[in-house]
């Protein structure tokens, strides 16, 4: 069964990035504020920053105290939204406790939402605005494009850990021709089993390690896992890899096969955030 890896993807969108960014002659600009010391945090971080920096991306981070007081950030957010020289802002997940994220995202500069899940960029999207669609959506649907075929009419079923990502993750997946519905992760096991085994296409992003397993999909199914865990340790996915490669045709791998195409599509539009000023 072969996986879906995300570094071939992920390299050709930051090459076509890089392109743009050297025929433009601007310089786009990324900040990001990271509150706490969660050690997954700081390393996405700076993976964000290293591929930023290679391909000319002009990339800032501002760092917070697990302790800092709302206000502060609030006003790191407000001096951004008003630089020219930044284009997008990120404020990396999940905040520590006493922040109301809602809040923090929607203080940021619809314009400069580079992650695309402040409250207007989301209501846009799902009014049908098809270039409004966040990131980790659309990195999904590029893993999802590279298996090749026409998807077109196909039934695809979200496993999602909140209606938000679910709405948005359905609203990408209609807005490309498929069928598709979500279901909670917060429901049983059993129901959730009825509608994966029901799809052809299966994408999973709630967080529960291992949780999908070979005998809820169907022969030849593709699924595409954006959850990540921690056992032991070890990155895992929501996807039980021993059992699921058993039946579907395509997977995507935990770590190798969201993530690399997440921060490709990020930097991509920042950069495309710039070149529209």
């Amino acid at each position: 069964m072969p996986l879906i890896y995300g570094k071939p993807i992920a390299d050709t969108i930051l090459s076509e990035t890089r392109r743009k960014i050297v025929l433009s002659g601007i310089v786009p600009g990324l900040a990001v504020i990271l509150v706490g010391d969660d050690a997954s945090s700081h390393l996405y971080v700076s993976l964000k920053e290293k591929a930023a920096k290679n391909i000319g991306i002009h990339f800032e981070k501002f760092l917070f105290s697990g302790d800092a007081d709302v206000y502060s950030v609030k006003k790191c957010i407000d001096e951004l939204n008003v630089r020219e020289d930044i284009h997008g802002i990120i404020v990396q997940l999940p905040l520590p406790a006493g922040f109301d994220t809602d809040e923090i995202i929607t203080r940021i500069d619809p314009k400069k939402d580079t992650d695309g899940f402040h409250k207007e960029t989301v209501h846009d999207f799902l009014q049908g605005k098809k270039e409004s669609c966040p990131v980790f959506p659309r990195a999904i649907l590029s893993l999802l494009q590279s298996t090749g075929g026409y998807h077109i009419g196909e039934k695809a079923i979200v496993i999602a850990n909140s209606s938000l990502m679910g709405e948005v993750m359905v609203q990408t997946l209609l807005l490309e021709g498929l069928q598709s519905e979500y279901i909670l992760s917060s429901e049983s096991a059993e129901n959730i089993a009825i509608k994966t085994k029901e799809a052809r296409i299966v994408v999973t992003a709630c967080g529960k390690a291992n949780f999908i397993t070979g005998d809820m999909v169907q022969e030849n199914s593709i699924v595409i896992d954006g959850g990540i865990s921690h056992i032991d340790n070890k990155i895992v996915g929501d996807a039980d890899r021993a059992t699921v490669e058993d039946k579907a045709k395509f997977l995507s791998p935990v770590s190798g096969g969201v993530g690399p195409v997440t921060v490709a599509t990020l930097l991509a539009r920042v950069t495309d955030a710039s070149l529209r000023k």
